[in-house]
């Protein structure tokens, strides 16, 4: 199977990938990593960055507890080193809850294009993510345990193992960004060609990321399909990358690339296999040189992003 099958068939299966990964119980026990298989009353972990490699990773996740997302719980992330069948606990760092700045009372708020808030009807439970930075010091199979409590109730733990790849199969921080000629809203003749967002939004269609580099100008690229995005956790990036163009628009090219070509689930666009992704959603904060500076995989809060786009354009 080609890598553009494979990527295609894993985009169909899931849009973004998630992992409804294993869980067990709260042990003391930290050098032993057994897996069992879920319970749907355990504490279940709702990965959004499958992509681990070598060094530190941003590990982002929703936590499910009896059917229901878990906001604002005490959480941290405990790392082990798998070795066969042996697990030898290395570290533990602590998960931040962060709120998703788009969602109030319990309701996603959609930015238009005008800046006008509108509230869209149905109820979400989505109301932020955990984050942690968690180090893996080699590639392969590594154990983590995540310890939750919610309010006064118990504390609970659910484990599973991921993999670190010793390189990353997309582009890396420190990495020049592909010069990619994207398609922009004078390409097409309708702007739901090339943007599956209701309405579609023609600020981000208006610069080639080829372009804004040889111009030096920064950029906050969002790869995403929201029309397509159909998991739990996927999350309204797009709006996310909306909300910072009042405040940096006049500094920075803000551009969104759909992840399917036409706006049919038939062939990859261009760009997102010239970036050779594997999953969506990301988003890239790239200087004004070409450089990638950051880059999110997965549900991604204003408060990451922002960060990071001040770091780019602080006087050097």
């Amino acid at each position: 199977m080609t890598r553009r099958a494979r990527a295609r068939r894993s985009l169909i299966s899931g849009v973004v990938a998630l992992g409804l990964l294993v869980v067990c119980p709260a042990r003391d026990d930290r050098a032993a990593a057994q897996l069992t298989p879920p319970s749907t009353e355990a504490l279940q972990v709702l990965l959004t960055t499958p992509e681990l490699v070598v060094g530190q990773n941003r590990v982002a996740f929703a936590l499910q507890k009896d059917g229901r997302l878990l906001a604002d719980a005490k959480a941290l992330v405990r790392v082990y080193a798998i070795d066969g069948e042996d697990a030898q606990f290395v570290a533990e760092t602590p998960a931040r809850y962060l709120p998703l700045e788009v969602i109030e009372q319990g309701k996603r708020i959609h930015i238009h294009p005008d800046g006008a808030r509108h509230v869209h009807g149905d109820a979400t439970d989505v109301q932020g993510i955990y984050v942690a930075q968690v180090t893996l010091s080699r590639a392969g199979v590594w154990g983590l345990e995540i310890v939750a409590r919610s309010g006064d109730g118990p504390a609970e733990a659910a484990r599973l193992s991921v993999s670190a790849l010793a390189t990353s199969l997309t582009p890396m921080v420190g990495t020049p960004a592909p010069r990619s000629r994207n398609l922009v809203a004078g390409d097409v003749s309708d702007l739901k060609q090339i943007d599956s967002s209701e309405p579609p939004d023609r600020r981000l269609h208006q610069t080639r990321i080829a372009d804004a580099i040889a111009q030096g100008k920064p950029q906050v690229i969002v790869f995403a399909t929201p029309r397509y995005c159909t998991s739990r956790v996927c999350g309204p990036v797009v709006d996310i990358v909306r909300t910072l163009i009042p405040v940096y628009g006049d500094r920075v090219a803000f551009i969104h690339q759909e992840v399917w070509e036409g706006g049919s689930l038939q062939k990859l666009a261009p760009t997102f296999e010239e970036w050779n992704l594997r999953t969506e959603p990301w988003i890239f904060v790239v200087d004004g040189r070409g450089i990638i500076r950051a880059r999110f995989e997965g549900l991604t809060t204003r408060r990451e992003l922002e960060a990071a786009l001040r770091l780019v354009l602080a006087p050097r």
